[in-house]
């Protein structure tokens, strides 16, 4: 190499360094942090949060700082409704997700319990002590002892069978053949009703069921008798190969139509008049039955009067039936639990205090 580009490279490769720590990261937020919702007809009543009864200062800066770029990286969204309208929405990584579908992964859950409540009113069974072996026989294998699983069993994650979430969702997901066959042919690790084990293959025995006795998918089923009713016109449901929606998760919603949801429950259940799922149900669902905080796939605090479905990755509907209130939360989906936890605490502590010092 010549004295020439050796002089070149003094300068230029000394340059390019300082151009390379000079690029800067393109920001992760709008540059707004505007929560005020705007009207749609969705069937949504749109107001303030001083005229409903929270700190209009207090919310401010919980939105604020929902869209700081160094604080919450993977929540997308925060919806708060009050008194049945909806005061506050801010979409923290891109306007648009407002209209988007979110995947809710578990609340997928509390959305099948649902539609239980529904089907039981519709004659599913007789109770929920009824065995599930009553309702599709042809899925058991010899094992007697499985016969002896009940409704309530399922809805309370006491079903007995073995099934490791971390590892089984995918394999509930991909394998062939039955979905049902394939949960039902876990083996036993507990006697049924003896211990509680959270588990995604005991909400796919529920939507075999539903579509063992009426002959509709979950999604089918739903569409006529919950998200018909409530307006909900779009949503989708992923299905294992054999047809079966997924009744752990799969489920993808748009953020105000999971308000929606919450709002239903606080209305114990009825919407424009008609009653969607029976309030019985909705009493009985969300009282503690397992692990000191569970129901029927909904999460339990308060003496029963907070409750919450909740999904990986910081998917939430919260319900305070002591405030008339509904808050829901959606995140990336991938995202750990550890990452979200303190984030979430924050700005649910946020939006308690505003409601506090109205």
């Amino acid at each position: 190499m010549n004295n020439t580009y050796k002089r070149l490279d003094a300068l230029i490769l000394p340059a390019l360094v300082v151009l390379v720590g000079c690029i800067v990261d393109p920001p992760l937020k709008p540059d707004s942090s505007d929560f005020v919702p705007e009207v749609l007809a969705d069937g949504w009543e749109i107001s303030t949060p001083s005229v409903e009864g929270v700190d209009s200062l207090g919310i401010a800066q919980v939105y604020e700082n929902l869209f700081s770029e160094s604080r919450y990286p993977t929540v997308r969204s925060l919806l708060v409704a009050k008194n049945g309208k909806l005061v506050a929405e801010g979409y923290s990584r891109d306007p648009r997700d407002r209209d988007r579908f979110h995947h809710v992964q578990s609340v997928t859950k509390s959305v099948t319990s649902l539609l239980v409540g529904i089907a039981m009113a519709d004659g599913l069974a007789e109770s929920l002590d009824t065995p599930l072996y009553d309702l599709m026989p042809e899925y058991f294998d010899d094992a007697a002892a499985k016969r002896a699983i009940t409704l309530r069993h399922v809805l309370t994650m006491k079903t007995g069978l073995q099934f490791e979430n971390d590892e089984d969702a995918a394999w509930l997901m991909f394998t062939p053949g039955s979905s049902i066959a394939n949960v039902l042919g876990r083996p036993l690790v507990s006697d049924p009703g003896a211990a509680y084990y959270y588990s995604d293959g005991n909400p796919q025995l529920l939507s075999g069921a539903i579509e063992n006795v009426f002959g509709v998918t979950l999604d089918e089923y739903g569409r006529e008798r919950l998200f018909g009713p409530l307006g909900i016109v779009d949503f989708q449901w992923e299905r294992h190969a054999d047809g079966l929606n997924f009744g752990a998760f799969g489920l993808w919603l748009r953020p105000r139509d999971m308000a929606k949801i919450g709002q239903l429950l606080l209305q114990d259940g009825a919407w424009d008049g008609r009653q969607v799922v029976p309030s019985e149900w909705l009493d009985e669902a969300t009282r503690v039955y397992a692990n000191g905080n569970y129901g029927h796939y909904w999460w339990v605090a308060e003496e029963n009067q907070v409750y919450s479905a909740r999904g990986s990755g910081g998917q939430i509907i919260a319900v305070d039936e002591r405030y008339d209130l509904v808050i829901v939360l959606t995140g990336d989906p991938n995202a750990k639990s550890w990452v979200l936890s303190q984030g979430i605490d924050e700005l649910f502590s946020g939006i308690y205090q505003a409601l506090e010092t109205q």
